[in-house]
């Protein structure tokens, strides 16, 4: 595994002449450099998020130790390939991605945390219920990676803002991977497309879903949260780019909406991570979303990383310190498209 780590500067030029201040920024820069190909990076420090190459090639070795020859590989590697193309607009019947928050990058974070979440329930050795087989953890990833693709605009939708389609996009990706799983090795388990759906923040799963299926939608949806809230950029991404997309569907920007400025969402995070999240990811999903500690050995750095973050937001708000939150994220829709 991959340990990024940033040095920190011990030593400073002692004159005040211009050669040690160009010194100075020069090491600044280097270590401004450092925290943003740090910031591009898993929690786990492992993975560059921003590379679909290095996510798929994971997740397939998490696939591969587990399933061996027993899972289509291939497809695999088609499935993250068309994703890139639905997010960069190159797949037919699509538009590119113009949602800020809701971007390529958080869809192969949350595909690489279900594949991850899949092999810690392995390693559990059934504590979970019956591990899922070859065929429904490839479903459970697909579905994982193309959870937001409700958000991209189809043709014929270019008078809209992808946000806008943020009510009604989960009904939009079910609809999607009901096509799209009918062109693949996965045409027996197109139905299961529907699994998707708890990933809406107000969705509750079916009493008479089955247990497979609620266990497939669970990680699916706590896949989700957890690799949002554990995002390096997570707090500046809530003030730049999702209250953005919350202007869209009128939760946001005006006196009496829920979010009048960013600040006020900035002041709503923790006790949304902390009460709302959190109780959904317990309850709801049964703290499913425990069984990653399987592939991290016992560790859990999505927890650690969001902890972190709620405990620096709560300190840059007690001391009415935002200005603090200096990382300035960047939207990714696929390798060198701008």
């Amino acid at each position: 595994m991959r340990t990024a780590s940033v040095e920190p500067i011990h030593h400073f030029p002692a004159g005040p002449g211009p050669e040690s201040c160009r010194s100075n920024f020069q090491e600044f820069d280097v270590l401004n450099k450092r925290l943003t190909i740090l910031s591009e990076y898993d929690p786990a420090d492992a993975v560059n998020l921003r590379d679909p190459v290095a996510v798929a090639a994971s997740i397939r070795a998490i696939m591969d130790r587990n399933y061996g020859s027993g899972y289509d590989r291939v497809l695999l590697d088609r499935v993250i390939n068309d994703l890139v193309r639905c997010y960069s607009g190159t797949y037919s019947g699509l538009k590119r991605c113009d949602t800020l928050y809701h971007d390529l990058r958080h869809a192969l974070d949350t595909g690489l945390t279900m594949a991850r979440m899949i092999d810690g329930d392995i390693e559990a050795g059934g504590r979970n219920g019956p591990p899922l087989s070859a065929e429904q953890a490839l479903l459970g990833i697909f579905l994982a990676l193309f959870h937001d693709i409700g958000l991209l605009r189809r043709d014929g939708e270019t008078y809209l803002w992808g946000a806008q389609l943020l009510p009604v996009h989960e009904e939009r990706g079910v609809q999607f991977m009901l096509t799209y799983l009918w062109s693949t090795s996965l045409i027996g388990l197109a139905n299961k497309a529907e699994l998707i759906m708890p990933t809406k923040l107000t969705y509750h799963i079916p009493e008479d879903w089955a247990a497979e299926d609620r266990k497939i939608a669970s990680m699916i949806a706590s896949a989700d949260l957890i690799s949002q809230m554990a995002d390096r950029c997570y707090l500046e991404k809530c003030r730049d780019f999702l209250f953005a997309e919350f202007r869209a569907i009128g939760l946001a920007g005006r006196p009496g909406d829920p979010y009048p400025d960013a600040t006020t969402l900035l002041m709503k995070t923790p006790g949304f991570v902390l009460g709302f999240a959190m109780d959904r990811l317990n309850r709801e999903f049964g703290g499913i979303f425990h069984v990653v500690e399987g592939h991290f050995s016992g560790s859990n750095p999505y927890l650690k990383a969001i902890d972190r973050h709620i405990d620096y937001l709560c300190r840059k708000l007690q001391s009415d310190d935002l200005d603090g939150l200096r990382r300035r994220p960047q939207p990714f829709i696929g390798p060198g498209v701008v």
